[in-house]
């Protein structure tokens, strides 16, 4: 009966993890750049052991934590400073301790006319440095396909003031999520030039690539398993407070 109750317990651990992952995916589904996660499960005992020590009964858990970085639809938005990526790649912005890699693309500029994060972290160019935007309130910004940021002259001419880097990732499953839209790199992981093209879109960002309607079927699959996992569990304890009682009636 042991086996059985740890078993319900380790299921009902699982599912409970399950859905705190799925109501994040929910509660980010605003979330500019956002990337929906989710987990896979396995069984804690295989062959031998699960058929002799635990006699059949199957311990489950969690069993890796996955990223989808499929890309997300685009929202026109009209603002200058506003940039998706269409295609692979990662903008490569300066952490607190390091280089950091995003999808979100909702730029602004500080009172120096540096190109930074919503976040405040600076965005980087391609050799590393600040992308400094002189005049930025007045002027007109062009951030072209390939990322080259120009201001455009009354004469319409424009004058070249860096270039946005884009990065890709040559091992996906080895990035370290630091914040909801942000990544480290994970060890395996590494930065290398985009195998495939890529263009920038300006005036536009990258929405969240979580399906609401899917998410919550997700959610609900699993509160009922928590649900039934729980429903077992209070069975066991039941079964254990009759055979105690039972045990004191000689």
């Amino acid at each position: 009966m042991t086996s059985g109750k740890y078993s319900a317990l380790s299921g009902a651990i699982a599912r409970d993890q399950a859905i705190a992952h799925i109501s994040a995916n929910l509660a980010n589904v605003s979330t500019t750049g956002y990337k929906r996660r989710g987990l896979s499960f396995e069984a804690m005992l295989r062959g031998e052991q699960q058929t002799n020590k635990a006699k059949g009964i199957n311990y489950s858990r969690v069993k890796t934590v996955n990223t989808d970085f499929s890309p997300g639809p685009l929202k026109h938005t009209e603002n200058p400073f506003d940039v998706a990526i269409h295609g692979e790649g990662f903008f490569k912005v300066q952490g607190p301790n390091g280089a950091l890699y995003t999808r979100r693309g909702d730029f602004v500029t500080d009172q120096a006319g540096i190109l930074r994060t919503s976040n405040g972290m600076m965005v980087l160019d391609n050799g590393g440095g600040p992308i400094t935007i002189p005049n930025a309130d007045t002027s007109q910004v062009s951030i072209g396909e390939s990322g080259i940021v120009a201001i455009v002259n009354a004469d319409g001419g424009a004058d070249e003031v860096g270039q946005v880097a884009v990065v890709g990732i040559d091992n996906l499953r080895n990035l370290r999520q630091e914040e909801n839209t942000m990544y480290s790199l994970g060890e395996g992981a590494a930065e290398t030039e985009l195998a495939t093209p890529f263009r920038l879109v300006q005036g536009s960002l990258e929405t969240a690539n979580v399906n609401m309607t899917e998410e919550m079927t997700n959610l609900i699959d699993n509160y009922r398993a928590y649900e039934n996992y729980h429903k077992v569990i209070e069975s066991y304890k039941a079964l254990g407070e009759q055979q105690d009682a039972l045990g004191t009636l000689s």
